[in-house]
């Protein structure tokens, strides 16, 4: 199992869900390295300012890709109890990393 590693901020989301994103976060980031197990550890900085998030990584220490990962709050949202939702942040967090690591 990859270890994985969240700094996380919020500035207009409760806390309540803020926690909830994070869980959702690290588990995607979780299933996405025993799917595809491509890395072992993951830095990831999670931050949201006014609806807007954005997500960087670090896999195994590289980090080839110096543009964060946009993410929809809505998106984000809809995951938390949708699975098509879930699968389409999956991939493009999978997709993201694809680009972390230079491939």
């Amino acid at each position: 199992m990859a270890d994985v590693e969240l700094t996380a901020a919020f500035s207009t989301i409760p806390a309540g869900e803020a926690e909830a994103i994070r869980r959702l976060l690290v588990e995607t980031v979780e299933q996405i390295a025993r799917d595809d197990a491509t890395f072992r550890r993951a830095k990831l900085v999670f931050t949201e300012s006014d609806e807007r998030c954005a997500l960087t990584a670090e896999l195994d220490g590289v980090k080839r890709e110096g543009v964060p990962l946009a993410l929809d709050i809505d998106l984000l949202e809809d995951a938390q109890s949708g699975a098509g939702a879930r699968a389409q942040l999956k991939e493009a967090i999978r997709l993201y990393f694809r680009k972390v690591r230079g491939a």
